[in-house]
Order: structure tokens, then sequence, then C-alpha cells
């Protein structure tokens, strides 16, 4: 597989799936190891360069910190650049911020960022609904304490509130093993402390209609959230889906050859 060497001597592993058409380069979430957009990459590797990695701290990559938002753009923007650029991200979880910082500082290398859900790219806590979990600082921080000792619980409750739907039993405890064997407990947690604190509306506001939020409701998180998302980003644009990227990948695949498709009529 394919590395890109960092300037600390941090080296990421990513994969290509299929040899031609437009870059899509997928940030997931901290915790997802790639094969959990699987069907994303199938049905968008039917004419499109899907693009995967593995975080530093996680899967093949280095098991070098640090874990926070600020590096972790930079390394996906060095990944996206080692693929030859020019490519739409899909993002989810904190993989948004990653995304839109990334983007907003190498628009020749992102030109277009999907967001999958209603996450917000500012504080977690200021969510903008009293509905969100995430609204209270108190949450979180409990969900942060849950991880730090008891790594799986901490990962069954993010996965259960998430929106997401199909978590019988046995597709559950396969996707914690997965995670657990993919993301340390240790770079895990400093990530999604980073994450609840990170703001990166800044960056976000920078990308203009170059934004897209592909948004479906239940993520008990981030719920009530989308009206404060589209004010403080009113170009950014948004197209409802029934559920998100892992869950109902054809749709949100065809969504994304919308939105290709509509790039290239402007052009």
């Amino acid at each position: 597989m394919p590395r890109v060497q960092r300037p600390d001597g941090a080296e990421i592993e990513w994969r290509i799936q299929s040899e031609a058409g437009p870059l899509v380069a997928i940030a997931l979430m901290a915790t997802q190891p790639p094969a959990a957009c699987s069907g994303i990459v199938e049905a968008l590797g039917l004419d499109h360069r899907v693009l995967t990695y593995d975080l530093r701290g996680a899967g093949a990559s280095s098991r070098v910190g640090p874990y926070d938002i600020e590096t972790d753009a930079a390394d996906f923007a060095a990944v996206v650049d080692g693929a030859g650029g020019d490519a739409l991200a899909i993002a989810l979880g904190d993989g948004g911020r990653r995304a839109v910082r990334a983007a907003a500082e190498r628009p020749d290398l992102i030109h277009t960022v999907v967001v999958s859900g209603e996450l917000p790219l500012g504080p977690i806590s200021m969510a903008g609904s009293r509905e969100a979990l995430a609204d209270s600082p108190a949450v979180l921080e409990a969900l942060l304490g849950m991880l730090e000792t008891d790594y799986r619980m901490g990962l069954r409750t993010m996965l259960a509130s998430s929106g997401e739907s199909g978590w019988g039993e046995p597709a559950l405890y396969a996707r914690l093993d997965a995670i657990e064997a993919y993301s340390p407990r240790e770079a895990s947690v400093q990530r999604v402390r980073a994450w609840t604190e990170d703001d990166s509306r800044q960056h976000a506001r920078a990308l203009g209609d170059r934004l897209w939020y592909l948004h479906f409701p239940g993520n008990a998180w981030f719920k009530g959230s989308l009206e404060a998302i589209r004010r403080g980003l009113p170009e950014a644009r948004f197209e409802p889906v029934s559920e998100g990227v892992i869950s109902r990948p054809q749709e949100n695949a065809a969504a994304v050859r919308r939105i290709l498709a509509a790039r290239r009529a402007a052009a």
C-alpha cells in the first residue's frame, strides 16, 4: 500500500479503489476503520477513484501523535495530494473538521466537501439545540470519561446514538471488535476530546457553496442542530437523505454524483 511520509516522521497509509474517474476522498470519523465505508466505496468505485486511509495512530499508519484536528487535517491534505488532488471529500464525524480545514487551506487539492449528517462545525457543546445531547458539557465529559475507563462501552454509546440503522447485536459487536482492533483507546480519546473543543466554523464559511450537507435526522448527539447549521453557514448547500453513507451507500453515492455533475456543468 502507498504511504505518505509527514515532516514529523509519521507515515500515513492510503489506498485507492479503481483507477479511473474523479477522485473522491473519504474522511471517516476517527474511530471508524475504512471497512465501515465499504458500501459507498464500492458504489462510487464503479466510475470514481475512491481514496481511503488510516489516520496516524490507527490501522497500518505510524503510532505517532499528536492526535488533534490540525495535524489530522494536514495529514488528510497530504494524502489527497499523494493521490493526485482535485478531490471531493466525503466527511463523517470529526472527519468534517479535517475536511473543511484541508479544503479551506488547500482548495487546489479539495474542491468540495460533503458532510454526512447534521454535524455542527463549531464547539460541540454549542450544537445549537437544547434537544442535542452534545449541548450538555456534563454529558460530553461523561462520554469522555466512559471512553477512558471502559472504551468498548463508550464506543457502544456513540454508535447506538449515531442515527445510523441496522445495529442488531451481531452487527454491533462486529463493529466494536473492528474499532478496538483499528483505533487504540489513547488515540481515540484524544481525538474525541479535540473534536469537542474544536471550532472549524471559519474554515467552513470560507468554503461558501463548496460545502454540502447530506443531512438526515436521528443522531441524538446533534438532534435539532440543522437550523443552527444553516444560519451559521448561509452559503452552504443542503440536501436531505434518509440515512448516512454507512447505512445507505447507494442513496448517498447518487447524491455525490449529482453534486459532481452540477460542478462540471457550472465549470
